[in-house]
């Protein structure tokens, strides 16, 4: 495993077919079904995580353009995901990874996106498998905004000798000193993977008691569980915490401003890893939602987020290297989209079996029984 003190990482997967395409990096996407575009209303909606929409420059873009934007933060995948279903028709775009695309597309929430509407998906890395993540039936409903990994991070000084597995969150060497994210989506899958589950997304009845007693036994350790990026760095910053499941590597970045105290790396069962895109709820097919899209996809914006956040973004390393400086860019995983290796050790973040089981399991974890 490599241990990474610098920046951050993110990543996930689809397919499409039929009426409008639009070629990037070479490569035929295909959307079908996006709808006929909706009057403007003058404004965009937004759900996002923190630190991915720089309030600053979402003003400078409603300044420039008259269209007001309004985002709104979410701590956990499923907590977007409640705040997405109680807001149908007033939000327009969600920024969530592709192994969610069901989920929410079951839900009646997603509409589907025109890829030739947006002329900067030309700016996607051609190494980031987002055309076969995005879609769904032959529906594309998301344009990729940032990707990365989803790794073990620990205190350099707990940890002089880097871990190598997941297994290390379970030594009653650091109990009380773990922590990962209030999060069954993520949190349940890397449980799996630490017990050896090869599939953690497809659980049978023995995976799931297997889960179940891991986290029983994960317990005694736990610090507390996180609801979001800023949480988990407070208390890697006040050493309440020493390791543990990192939800965002923005968390390490910010961690390391000041100086190299943290660092992050892959365990050796495989380190989950996804795609973050811009998905377009019902409603949200308007020229001015395409616009923002749009927008955001373009080199001076993606290079500002990398270099603000440490987040991988969607630039290509060469494309990136010229808008952003050399030791914020070479601590990212942006590097890794060159490497031919590197995706087999990845496990990318799919739509998990018996969801709503799996959130029950987590409710008991967190309550203790």
């Amino acid at each position: 495993m490599v241990p990474i003190g610098g920046r951050l990482r993110l990543g996930a997967v689809a397919g499409a077919t039929a009426m409008i395409v639009s070629l990037v990096g070479g490569t035929g996407v295909v959307a079908q079904d996006a709808g006929a575009l909706l009057p403007d209303k003058g404004s965009v909606t937004i759900l996002t995580w923190e630190g991915y929409h720089d309030q600053a420059a979402l003003d400078a873009y409603s300044a420039a353009t008259g269209v007001t934007v309004t985002q709104i933060t979410a701590g956990s995948v499923d907590e977007m995901f409640a705040r997405a279903q109680s807001s149908i028709g007033q939000i327009d775009l969600v920024y969530f990874d592709a192994g969610n695309i069901v989920r929410y597309h079951d839900a009646g929430l997603l509409q589907g996106v025109d890829p030739s509407l947006i002329p900067n998906v030309a700016n996607i890395a051609p190494g980031l498998p987002w055309q076969e993540a995005e879609a769904l039936d032959g529906v594309i409903y998301g344009i990729p905004y940032n990707w990365g990994t989803q790794p073990l991070m620990w205190s350099i000084e707990a940890f002089p000798e880097p871990p190598t597995s997941w297994k290390v969150l379970w030594d009653p060497a650091y109990a009380g000193k773990v922590t990962l994210p209030d999060d069954s989506y993520v949190g349940i899958p890397m449980v799996a993977l630490a017990e050896g589950i090869a599939d953690p997304y497809n659980l049978d009845d023995a995976g799931f008691e297997t889960v179940r007693a891991s986290l029983a036994a994960l317990r005694p350790n736990l610090r507390t569980l996180t609801t979001g990026f800023n949480d988990a760095q407070n208390l890697y910053a006040t050493g309440e915490v020493v390791v543990g499941y990192c939800q965002n590597v923005a968390v390490v970045n910010a961690l390391n401003a000041d100086g190299v105290r943290f660092a992050y790396g892959y365990p050796e069962e495989g380190t989950p890893f996804w795609i973050d895109g811009a998905m377009m709820l019902t409603g949200g097919n308007r020229q001015e939602v395409y616009d923002f899209i749009d927008h955001t996809l373009g080199v001076e914006w993606q290079a500002a987020f990398v270099t603000a956040t440490g987040n991988a973004g969607i630039l290509d390393y060469a494309v990136a290297a010229e808008h952003v400086p050399a030791e914020v860019l070479d601590a990212t995983e942006v590097k890794n989209l060159s490497d031919p290796d590197f995706w087999a050790a990845m496990s990318p973040l799919v739509t998990p079996n018996r969801f709503d089981e799996r959130i029950a399991v987590w409710n008991e974890f967190k309550a203790g029984s």
